[in-house]
C-alpha cells in the first residue's frame, strides 16, 4: 500500500482579470503543479521497488489490467497530463 502525505499546492487568484480566464490559468498551474508531483514521487527510492495492480474491471477508464512498477507508471501519468 501507498501512502502519500503532507503535499499542497496552495493557488492565488487575486487579479483583475475575468475569471473565466482566471479559471483557464488555475486549471493549468493545478495540472503543472500535479505533473511535476508525480515526477518527483516517481523519482523517490522509497517507491523504486513498488508495484500497483489494476484490477480487470478498470480497463472501463483506459487501464490495463496487470502489476506495474509505481516509479514508471507515476511518470506515465505525468506524461499523459502533461
Amino acid at each position: 500500500m501507498v501512502n502519500i502525505e503532507n503535499l499542497t499546492i496552495n493557488i492565488g487568484t487575486k487579479s483583475s482579470v475575468s475569471n473565466e480566464f482566471l479559471d483557464l490559468q488555475d486549471s493549468l498551474i493545478v495540472r503543472d503543479e500535479l505533473v511535476s508531483m508525480l515526477r518527483i514521487i516517481s523519482e523517490d527510492e522509497r517507491f523504486s521497488k513498488q508495484t500497483v495492480v489494476i484490477p480487470d474491471d478498470c480497463e472501463q477508464y483506459g487501464f490495463a489490467e496487470g502489476e506495474f512498477n509505481l516509479p514508471e507508471l507515476l511518470y506515465f501519468l505525468a506524461d499523459m497530463l502533461e
